[in-house]
């Protein structure tokens, strides 16, 4: 009963949330990366997806990085190319992730596509550091280059959990005092980990209010769980 108990609240929460359409983008017909994809905050410039490993339990996944279309949309599709930019990036292909294609398609009718990059746990050293790959967009024959500042990327990639940048100033008040091994229990309870961005986060904070309280709960009947440092940690 208490889980549907927290269904029920999240169903509530989620209905409360704006359902932002994608946005249409004019001008001429280029390209961009877009790693903002809360539509409300589109115009924020993001350089980077930081993902870890840690507490998923998978081997190896996909990232999708979305390029947007500046300009209109077509009835056919058009090429989109993406590359590793060797002089940002420290991961290894074969190691840390598949090979790009040649290149992607942008959808017909479509103003955005999702690029898949799949990556490894295959590294036993991702326990304790970050490796990096660096994308960049090029031309093609049908799309030009859009937004200067939007034109690379950084995938950053680890198996180490680290605490949200944003925590102390929001996540606490739903989730209470951080550690590494609330952090991972949480991630394997709820099957997502936080947002990388504090605005993602407050745009759903509804839906992160019920999930704390429901984690809240978990450590309360599961008490006691220890951190890392054999501390218990304390419902709140």
């Amino acid at each position: 009963m208490k889980k549907l108990y927290y269904i029920f609240l999240l169903l509530i929460a989620l209905g409360s949330c704006k359902d932002n359409a994608d946005y249409p983008f004019t001008g001429k017909d280029a390209v961009y990366f877009q790693l903002q994809t809360e539509s409300y905050y589109w115009t924020r410039t993001l350089d980077s997806i930081v993902y870890s490993f840690a507490g998923k339990g998978v081997d190896q996944d996909t990232l999708w990085v979305r390029v947007n279309l500046a300009g209109e949309a077509a009835r056919e599709g058009r090429p989109v190319i993406v590359v590793v930019d060797e002089e940002r990036t420290t991961a290894e292909v074969g190691l840390h992730y598949e090979a790009l294609k040649a290149e992607y398609e942008l959808p017909g009718d479509s103003v955005y596509v999702n690029i898949p990059v799949i990556i490894y746990n295959k590294d036993e050293a991702l326990e304790n550091k970050q490796v990096v790959i660096g994308l960049a967009l090029k031309p093609s024959e049908a799309l030009e280059l859009g937004i200067t500042e939007r034109l690379s990327c950084r995938l950053l990639i680890s198996n180490m959990l680290g605490k949200p940048t944003y925590w102390e100033q929001t996540i606490k008040y739903d989730f209470g005092v951080y550690s590494r091994r609330k952090h991972e229990l949480c991630m394997i309870e709820l099957k997502r980990d936080f947002p990388v961005e504090s605005s993602e986060y407050s745009n759903q904070r509804a839906m992160w209010q019920v999930y704390g309280a429901y984690m809240s709960d978990y450590f309360k009947d599961n008490y006691p769980v220890k951190d890392e440092n054999n501390a218990v940690i304390e419902p709140w």
